[in-house]
């Protein structure tokens, strides 16, 4: 069982960085920013039409891993943000 909950932490994680991404990138896109959106559809396009009878999985694969390499940038600027930030309340947590 330890195995089974194992890989479905990491499925879990992947899914929440992919999907993350992929909202950051469509608000963008929508927010008017759209330069983000239009650099990883151009890729996957390209992906697409280099590859041909799996161009559409290949596609959606690169669509997706650069989702989820946008959803680790993005976390790892927050998180280093709120690590230099102080925190309120002037006391660290007890652990």
């Amino acid at each position: 069982m330890p195995i089974v909950l194992a890989t479905l932490a990491t499925v879990g994680i992947a899914a929440m960085l992919w999907v993350g991404g992929h909202i950051l990138l469509v608000g963008a896109e929508e927010l008017g920013w759209a330069w983000p959106y239009d650099l990883v559809h151009h890729v996957e396009v390209a992906v697409h039409d280099a590859t041909g009878a799996l161009g559409g999985v290949l596609g959606w694969l690169t669509n997706t891993a650069l989702s989820a390499v946008v959803g680790v940038v993005v976390g790892a600027v927050v998180v280093a943000v709120l690590h230099v930030v102080p925190k309120r309340g002037g006391k660290a947590a007890a652990h």
